[in-house]
């Protein structure tokens, strides 16, 4: 059985300047993936190859062994990837549930698990059901970024994607974040996960990815990870 996500040697540039430079990702079935690396390392450009909002110039993005290549991004999501984008990005003038309902939609078929309702995202954030009818643009950020969450998964997705997952965040919101991502996990999500919270993110994930100047520089568990602070210091400043 292929990978749920699979990049094979991926490489984009901004117009002519080279971003990403070969990259190789994969997420299996029920897996968590953190991508992690310093700001400007081209993490936020790979989830935009993967989205289809960016083209690829080398190499191959897969799902469930289907290449996107071409696809335009409406197509990719509706295969099972649902994206959290950096800056959350809800929609200011709709309310909470306006937010929700207005990219929904059912489950790929022959996804298994629960689909994704109102009620079951305001079960998974009450505080989205307190302020059902306020705008977007009312919403605190981290109330935002509860909504883009739910939004997300309001699509049903077999791969969430997560772009700074906590940024910005106070952190007791921040604790509630991370604690909706291992309920997600338990569940069975697959996750692909951003963020600069290393410990965090150890606890959730089963494999870390680190890019530097848009190549992957490392890859293993967060156990190997967390053992080697020399290694953390070098790529992620911490």
């Amino acid at each position: 059985m292929p990978a749920l996500l699979t990049l094979e040697g991926v490489a984009a540039a901004h117009g002519s300047t080279p971003v990403l430079f070969g990259v190789d990702l994969t997420v299996d079935e029920g897996q968590v993936v953190a991508l992690m690396g310093r700001n400007g390392m081209g993490k936020t450009t790979t989830v935009r190859t993967i989205m289809g909002l960016m083209p690829v110039t080398a190499g191959r993005v897969a799902f469930r062994g289907r290449d996107l290549a071409g696809l335009a991004p409406h197509r990719i999501a509706a295969l099972g990837l649902g994206l959290v984008p950096e800056g959350r990005r809800i929609f200011p003038t709709l309310s909470v549930i306006e937010n929700l309902v207005a990219t929904a939609r059912p489950p790929a078929p022959g996804q298994g698990g629960a689909p994704w309702t109102l009620d079951r995202v305001t079960a998974l954030f009450p505080r989205l059901a307190e302020r059902a009818d306020s705008m977007g643009n009312q919403l605190s950020g981290g109330e935002q970024q509860m909504l883009a969450i739910g939004r997300a998964l309001m699509t049903n997705p077999a791969l969430l994607i997560l772009d700074e997952a906590t940024e910005g965040l106070a952190p007791v919101i921040r604790d509630q974040i991370w604690a909706v991502l291992a309920r997600l996990k338990g569940e069975g999500l697959s996750i692909l996960v951003i963020d600069k919270t290393v410990a965090a993110l150890a606890r959730i994930a089963d494999r870390m990815t680190i890019l530097e100047k848009g190549r992957v520089v490392w890859d293993g568990t967060p156990a190997a990870l967390m053992a080697n602070p020399d290694l953390q210091h070098r790529h992620l400043g911490v």
